[in-house]
């Protein structure tokens, strides 16, 4: 049968009383899988390692953040001690892949993939006829900003000369040896040797840069550095890549297959074209019940971005909520601004295009969703979920989009989604400025 069918297959099953599977694939360092654990006691999946571990419960944690986005906390019952802390059984930087699922209706077993983790500051729990381990579980990105892999012992540059893409410098990083920091084509060796997914949303977008007289000389394209970047000593790589990613204010970190992605903000704006991954209704069962939570302390509907060109010459970009079909617009409550200025900000258009997603998530902050529902195991960060609103008038369905989720390890319990409504998210009013040449766009 197809993966397709197989899918399709999934989703009628998840909508009814389920068995939930999980396994937990330790990884050998080309990715392959060495052994395997699930969340029934059975003597392993593969003979060469006979244990009679198995998963106990945990919570796995996913939140739309640049940089860390996955971690877990997963529990194994240690009954014959074969998940001691130690060389040649679990040590430093081993890698694994969690996954969920369940029994289909043909009794096969269907996983979706949840996050490839690295092992934590492991525990082991004694007790009179108990024995289990604990591993809190990082994605990724531990291995890239110090929690794992320590700090930078001398400075690191991306320059103009070398890496003039922006995207292609975020590769070479990933591709430097572990050992050496040095480049490196021996798999084995790299940081992560999992190829990137990289947006092409950039490829044919360009920003008009300027002279130091003040005119426009040729275009440049977003996806090239426009200055170097260095990380110096007692840095790391985790913070290089995030200052590559605001050069074109890009969404950045670890996916659910375990490969680093690169999505554009200035895509985000609008989610009218994103995937609804599932229709809740109080009249289906995997809704137990939601939560409205109103922060109007957190409201911002005017968002001011300043920055400095590449040439001395001050730049900002500006977005205002001026719709009159959002109740936080300017001419309802009065002018809440928020500010920023950074050096790395270098052209009006890409502080309008951030003023722009951050007008987005400020203005919405005040209705935060809690959804509280039956396990999931194919939802994804800033994708959309539906709502039927039998509590209102007419019984609107409300689409809403995940900003995190929490959902637990073990066969039983109920998880939570927090998002926020998209009919919340305003029309903008955008301005972009030079202080050489004075208002660009209004």
């Amino acid at each position: 049968m197809s993966g397709t069918n197989k899918y399709l297959q999934y989703l009628k099953a998840v909508a009814r009383p389920f068995r939930k599977i999980t396994k937990l694939d330790f990884l050998q360092p080309d990715n392959s899988v060495a052994f395997s654990l699930g969340n029934t006691v059975k003597r392993g999946y593969m003979t060469r390692y006979d244990t009679r571990a198995f998963i106990q419960g945990g919570t796995l944690n996913v939140s739309l953040n640049n940089g860390q986005r996955r971690r877990a906390n997963i529990t194994l019952s240690n009954l014959d001690g074969a998940f001691e802390y130690s060389v040649n059984k679990i040590w430093f930087g081993q890698k694994v892949r969690l996954s969920m699922g369940l029994i289909l209706p043909d009794g096969t077993e269907f996983f979706l993939p949840q996050g490839v983790f690295y092992i934590k500051d492991p525990q082991n729990v004694f007790k009179p006829n108990d024995k289990s381990v604990s591993f809190p579980l990082y994605d990724k990105w531990a291995y890239l900003d110090g929690t794992l892999a320590g700090k930078l012992n001398q400075a690191y540059s991306i320059t103009v000369a070398q890496n003039p893409n922006v995207l292609n410098a975020m590769a070479s990083i990933l591709r430097l040896s572990k050992f050496d920091h040095l480049p490196t084509s021996d798999k084995l060796k790299m940081i992560d040797s999992v190829v990137p997914i990289f947006t092409n949303y950039y490829n044919n977008k360009t920003y008009s840069a300027k002279n130091s007289d003040g005119s426009i000389s040729a275009d440049i394209s977003m996806a090239t550095l426009p200055y170097d970047i260095t990380e110096n000593s007692g840095g790391n790589f985790g913070n290089l890549l995030l200052q590559l990613n605001k050069t074109f204010v890009g969404l950045i970190g670890y996916d659910q297959t375990g490969a680093m992605r690169v999505e554009p903000s200035q895509e985000d704006i609008s989610d009218s074209n994103k995937p609804i991954l599932w229709n809740f209704s109080p009249e289906n069962s995997q809704l137990c019940g939601f939560t409205e939570t109103h922060k109007n302390g957190e409201v911002y509907n005017d968002i001011l971005i300043t920055g400095e060109g590449l040439t001395g010459y001050e730049v900002w970009g500006k977005a205002t909520n001026y719709d009159p079909s959002s109740d936080t617009n300017v001419n309802l409550i009065g002018l809440k601004t928020f500010t920023e200025s950074r050096a790395e900000y270098w052209n009006s258009k890409q502080c309008a295009d951030l003023a722009e997603w951050y007008l987005k998530r400020k203005t919405i902050l005040q209705k935060s969703v809690t959804i509280e529902c039956s396990q999931l195991f194919h939802l994804i960060e800033n994708r959309l979920v539906t709502i039927k609103r039998t509590d209102k008038q007419g019984s609107p369905v409300e689409r809403h989009l995940i900003n995190s989720f929490s959902l637990p390890i073990g066969e039983t319990g109920s998880m939570s989604i927090n998002a926020v409504s998209v009919n919340d998210f305003p029309i903008a009013t955008i301005k972009q400025y030079s202080s050489e040449s004075g208002l660009i766009t209004n």
